[in-house]
């Protein structure tokens, strides 16, 4: 292994089915689903009132609550990775919605302060909270958002530019995006079934989820344990449709060679596809040719973990990428929860429950975004 390797030393997370890694871990290996119907929304009149939503009481539904899911997250993988204070850190944050309360008070009324607002916010409050004095970066590309920050941190590393990384997504609940997806018939009236036959939907979640990113030289040094490699970040864009992937797949496939190719490694060498899975009839429909075009009809196992933890936006692929890590760790291919019958046109292996492997060297994990934003990240063992 090279000493210039990016490697992950620490991870946290907040999400739907637990508040540590090992906890989300646990209840995703034993097929839990956090979707759960919500009196509030029922109140409130929305159209679909089940989502997966943390039920932490400690952390308030107000202009906060993203950041506080993503510092607690942080402070998670920093104490893993046994990092006290280090200056030299740079931040990297995916996120869809941002604050999204602050905006939710403005369509009542309220002034708008812009800054409380944007997904910048999250990195800022990280870098000011744990006082480093790195760079900054927040991207937006929504659903991809959590491959980009960790990506992008890759590269920072790995140029030089910092030492640590901080890099993930964070996207609290937001109504709003609870009524954009409800309206554009988006959303499932029951659950979120990822490549099922009788798939109505996809359905929205929250979430935090953080790694710590720094070279294979430089984890010996601090005498710390790599939990995995870092591998290429492939990435498309469609430029199809507004909210529809080209229903050849092309573009999806493409971030997946694209990341194969950067990383000089085969097909062959992947042995679980951490999917995008949505649930949607038309985006599950789109990922599942791709995949059949890239890795083989139903050669390489493919999970979809929207079914157990609805779908984050921009921290989506950050709290997959961490499950990923996990996968590697123990060997084991998670569960596709929901999951009753694959279309007979799909020609993917999908994992119903988990698969022990006694070798994975590679997985890789998908996110692709509206406006036909797609990614692929490889992520391997030490």
């Amino acid at each position: 292994m090279r000493k210039d390797e990016v490697v992950v030393s620490g991870m946290g997370v907040m999400t739907p089915l637990g508040n540590t890694v090992e906890q989300l871990w646990q209840n995703i290996i034993q097929q839990k689903c956090a979707a759960k119907n919500w009196d509030d929304l029922e109140t409130q009149g929305f159209r679909t009132t089940i989502a997966c939503r943390l039920m932490d009481p400690s952390i308030p539904n107000d202009g906060t609550r993203g950041q506080i899911m993503a510092l607690r997250a942080v402070q998670q993988a920093l104490t893993q990775a046994n990092i006290a204070i280090n200056r030299d850190v740079g931040v990297f944050v995916g996120t869809t919605m941002g604050e999204s309360f602050a905006f939710e008070e403005a369509a009542s009324g309220k002034p708008l302060d812009i800054s409380k607002a944007t997904g910048n916010v999250f990195a800022k409050t990280i870098l000011k909270h744990f006082n480093f004095e790195g760079p900054t970066a927040a991207f937006g590309t929504a659903c991809a958002a959590g491959n980009y920050a960790i990506g992008a941190a890759a590269q920072a590393v790995r140029s030089g530019r910092v030492k640590l990384a901080i890099a993930g997504g964070v996207d609290p609940f937001s109504r709003i995006a609870m009524v954009g997806f409800s309206r554009s018939r988006a959303m499932t009236p029951d659950f979120c079934r990822p490549f099922d036959l009788n798939r109505k939907g996809m359905q929205l979640g929250e979430g935090a989820a953080f790694l710590i990113l720094e070279t294979y030289e430089n984890a010996l040094k601090r005498h710390t344990t790599p939990l995995a490699i870092i591998g290429e970040l492939g990435l498309s864009c469609d430029a199809y449709h507004h909210t529809k992937p080209n229903e050849n797949g092309f573009e999806m496939g493409q971030a997946m060679q694209n990341a194969l190719k950067a990383s000089g490694i085969n097909s062959k060498q992947v042995n679980w596809i951490c999917a995008h899975g949505s649930g949607t009839m038309a985006s599950d429909a789109a990922e599942a040719l791709a995949i059949k075009n890239i890795f083989g009809e139903r050669n390489t196992w493919v999970s979809g973990l929207k079914g157990a933890l609805g779908h984050s936006l921009g921290a989506a692929t950050a709290m997959e990428a961490v499950i990923c890590v996990k996968s590697l760790l123990h060997k084991t291919v998670p569960p596709t929860v929901n999951h009753l019958e694959l279309p007979s046109d799909f020609g993917i292996k999908i994992a119903v429950e988990p698969i022990i492997m006694e070798n994975m060297d590679w997985v890789l994990n998908c996110g692709y975004a509206f406006g036909g934003i797609n990614s692929a990240l490889l992520i391997g063992k030490v």
